[in-house]
């Protein structure tokens, strides 16, 4: 099958970036700001730098846990019928964005806190709207103090969509808790070990170093069966080199040190290749997701994760907001997705995120999802068998000199250019239509999908188990 795709790397230039990983890991090492953990390594192979303070990975660790780690996962749902097995051959699943600290309206440009009640419909609006695969929590719920903020966000994702979660937890504990909570609901840990309705983004710090509390939650997580993904965040020439081929070192020598991590806390736990580097945006110091070549980056990392026959989530898929209020139409906006569409990825996310993902926007969301419909078509697979060639329908066409009365065309030009099917799209852009249009209608979308009630989908049993494992977290 012929797939649309975005190739960055040659073979031998992925073989030089394993290689100066590997003596990245030698050399270099990387900082496990937790003892527990550097003991851990330690006891396994991972040697201590002369000063005490970096652990040293041989070689022979990272081709150990390469080994094994598993090629394929099942990244399950609370609703099987959104059961997610990756790698996947054909278009990457896609999730929307997370974590904005501020919510902001496309139609008046204002700002506001966001709440508990922000993250519900987020999540109502992931449940109902088929473009979503899995589920992030796409704002924080700020107001409610650290030690809770984790396990209310999960909560309420889990009360309101029925799609598989990706979270994070910010220490051991709270890792803990979370497996507690999620387990209740799918009758027990060994339930979940077997289908992880659960995984989490458990993110290196660039350069090369690991928090405190994160790393000792990633260990957790492993132990327990759910799913980790290695989100290395490097920012070129900022935490990371300022070339794009020694990101991709640095990037790939933060997972290969995350893949160890997991295997030595956990042999065989699941674990997926991941990485949302970017440049940088050098006046704010800031990452510019919108940067010409942060697609090329997503690729080489897709193509390293690739190499070991690893999951990847490389995909960053998102519209910045100042592009979406000026849309009149979709197809004004699948230029600035196709892109992202052929990156070699098997999961994605970024739906809603504005300004650089900092914040969130309900318009934004659902414009992410319609455009991300038609883009995606790029990266879907061709036909490319004899059928599809058809050596007879060539040689007839040679005769008669057209092609619109055969039999292939009519059978198969539906098949081969879906996205001219869409007959909302206006190829030309109108010039009847007032600017924002776009964020108009999906105003109105909005309005649609949160009319009427927002009932939990859990039963009140299962909502009542999960409110237990945090008032125990309040108190203990």
């Amino acid at each position: 099958m012929a797939k649309g795709r975005l190739r960055f790397l040659s073979r031998e230039e992925i073989e030089r970036i394993h290689e100066h990983s590997i003596r990245v890991l030698g050399e270099i090492g990387i900082l496990v700001m937790s003892e527990p953990v550097s003991k851990m390594l330690e006891e396994n192979g991972c040697v201590r730098s002369e000063d005490g303070r970096r652990m040293l990975i041989p070689e022979e660790i990272v081709q150990s846990s390469l080994a094994s780690a598993p090629k394929t996962l099942l990244l399950a749902a609370l609703n099987r019928e959104h059961d997610m097995r990756i790698p996947t051959d054909g278009t990457m699943f896609m999730a929307n964005g997370g974590q904005g600290v501020f919510i902001k309206d496309l139609l008046t440009n204002e700002r506001r806190v966001p709440t508990t009640a922000d993250l519900r419909d987020f999540a109502i609006l992931a449940e109902r709207m088929p473009q979503i695969d899995y589920c992030w929590n796409m704002v924080g719920a700020l107001k409610e103090p650290n030690e809770l903020k984790g396990l209310v966000e999960l909560k309420t994702a889990l009360m309101y969509s029925s799609k598989h979660l990706q979270g994070e937890a910010m220490t051991g504990t709270e890792a803990r808790q979370m497996v507690e909570m999620v387990s209740k609901l799918v009758g027990g840990e060994e339930s979940l070990r077997k289908r992880p309705i659960l995984s989490s983004v458990q993110c290196p710090i660039s350069p090369l170093s690991f928090d405190l509390g994160l790393v000792e939650a990633q260990v957790e997580f492993a132990r327990s069966g759910i799913p980790v993904v290695a989100m290395a965040a490097s920012i070129a020439g900022l935490t990371s080199p300022v070339t794009i081929s020694g990101t991709l070192v640095q990037v790939n020598a933060e997972n290969l040190a995350s893949l160890v991590i997991s295997q030595t806390a956990a042999k065989g736990s699941p674990w997926i290749y991941s990485s949302d580097a970017s440049p940088p945006d050098m006046q704010t110091g800031s990452i510019d997701y919108g940067a010409f070549e942060a697609p090329l980056i997503s690729a080489g990392a897709g193509e390293m994760g690739k190499y070991y026959g690893l999951p990847t989530m490389v995909g960053g898929v998102s519209l910045e907001d100042e592009i979406s209020v000026s849309l009149d139409n979709l197809a004004e906006g699948v230029g600035y997705m196709r892109l992202s569409s052929l990156i070699p990825s098997d999961l994605g996310s970024g739906f809603g995120g504005v300004e650089q993902a900092a914040g969130a926007s309900f318009e934004q969301f659902v414009i992410d999802a319609w455009i991300w419909e038609l883009a995606r078509e790029f990266s879907r697979t061709f036909d490319s068998d004899n059928e599809a060639i058809s050596f007879e329908t060539i040689r007839e066409a040679a005769l008669d000199g057209t092609y619109l009365n055969k039999r292939q065309t009519i059978e198969r030009y539906r098949r081969e250019y879906q996205i001219n099917e869409r007959s909302e799209i206006d190829h030309v852009p109108s010039t009847k239509v007032k600017p924002g249009k776009l964020v108009k209608e999906a105003r109105s979308e909005i309005q649609r999908l949160l009319k009427g009630p927002k009932d939990p989908i859990l039963p009140k049993d299962d909502i009542e188990a999960m409110n237990a494992v945090i008032e125990n977290a309040r108190i203990g």
